[in-house]
């Protein structure tokens, strides 16, 4: 009886310190340091529908795009991809439009080499890019969205069309042989946010994700990527910690964690390939702030320093497996 009182109590008093100080964390963040590179983060503008015929969107737990390979390669998705691709100022869909070079480890700090614009200025191309000794995987992370979708009715083309982005927002090289993303054969993708209901200890809560997958011939292709960020509100300045290993339910995300999963198709079975291990997202925007996010609203983040491995070393590294619920896919042969 008095351990169990005594347990409690403690727990009650961690949770009351804990969230008088995380004020003063949040304060302390403020936004990504100054150094970090903002060259391909869309504006305004990048931000239109483009596709009014648009195949079925996302149901839950699917993904879904309103684009095809032969769409984005000639320009006939509603209005022109990449529109002004070539004259040196990133505007419309464009991730990036310049023929300077860019260093790799300015998109992560723990690649070598150098990057380019992609010919679509859609994305940069990292195949010259190589990982530093002792990495499995690298992410960088350029979202940009003024429509956040509601996961219970992305079911509708034209609602999913609101929301959906034609560009890659996450730049990831991984594996042994440094597999890319987008690799050359991606000339489409599909990158949005949603939100959806969560069951939290004291009630329900909503949760954001951000997703990308490519597509091809109209059909969502592999491999997806997702962003899982803890659930409630969030505030501008705010930093999500990766985090592969604690249960994100730790009274309901106290801690600011978000998973980073790569997920690939075997056999016709989806699997995780890659998991988040260490590094930081930040929210640069987010309208309406610190609040459960429904549909409509926006969302900015901003990664460029994620480090992620296969499940199996990271268990490896931690000496103990994995939980179900932070894989929430099988694990892939690796």
């Amino acid at each position: 009886m008095n351990k169990k009182f005594f347990t409690a109590l403690f727990v009650f008093m961690f949770v009351f310190v804990f969230s008088c100080s995380s004020e003063d964390m949040g304060e302390e963040v403020g936004g990504p340091p100054d150094d970090w590179d903002y060259g391909n983060v869309v504006s305004d503008d990048d931000l239109k529908s483009y596709d009014e015929d648009a195949t079925e969107g996302e149901k839950p737990g699917e993904e879904e795009s309103p684009s095809s390979d032969e769409d984005v390669e000639n320009g006939e998705n509603g209005n022109e991809l990449a529109k002004g691709c070539g004259n040196e100022h990133v505007e419309y869909e464009e991730r990036c439009d310049s023929p300077v070079p860019v260093e790799c480890q300015n998109l992560n700090p723990n690649m070598d080499g150098i990057a380019y614009c992609a010919h679509d200025c859609l994305s940069y191309d990292l195949s010259s890019c190589s990982l530093k000794k002792g990495i499995w995987g690298v992410l960088n992370v350029r979202f940009r969205t003024n429509f956040i979708l509601d996961g219970a009715k992305i079911s509708d083309p034209a609602y999913f069309n609101k929301g959906s982005l034609p560009y890659a927002a996450f730049g990831a090289i991984y594996g042994e042989d440094e597999k890319q993303i987008p690799s050359k054969n991606q000339r489409s993708l599909v990158s949005f946010a949603v939100t959806s209901d969560y069951k939290a200890t004291f009630g329900t809560k909503r949760q954001l994700f951000v997703k990308q997958n490519p597509v091809v011939g109209g059909v969502p292709g592999f491999p997806k990527l997702e962003l899982e960020f803890a659930p409630g509100g969030i505030k501008k300045g705010s930093e999500y910690r990766i985090n592969a290993i604690s249960v994100i339910d730790f009274i309901d995300g106290l801690f600011g964690l978000v998973r980073f999963r790569l997920i690939e198709n075997q056999e016709g079975i989806e699997c995780i390939m890659g998991l988040g291990y260490s590094g930081s997202v930040y929210i640069t925007d987010v309208i309406p702030e610190n609040v459960d996010l429904f549909e409509g609203g926006s969302v900015e983040v901003v990664a460029n320093n994620v480090i992620f491995y296969h499940p199996d070393d990271i268990a490896e590294m931690g000496g103990e497996p994995i939980p179900e619920s932070v894989l929430n896919y099988p694990v892939c042969t690796k």
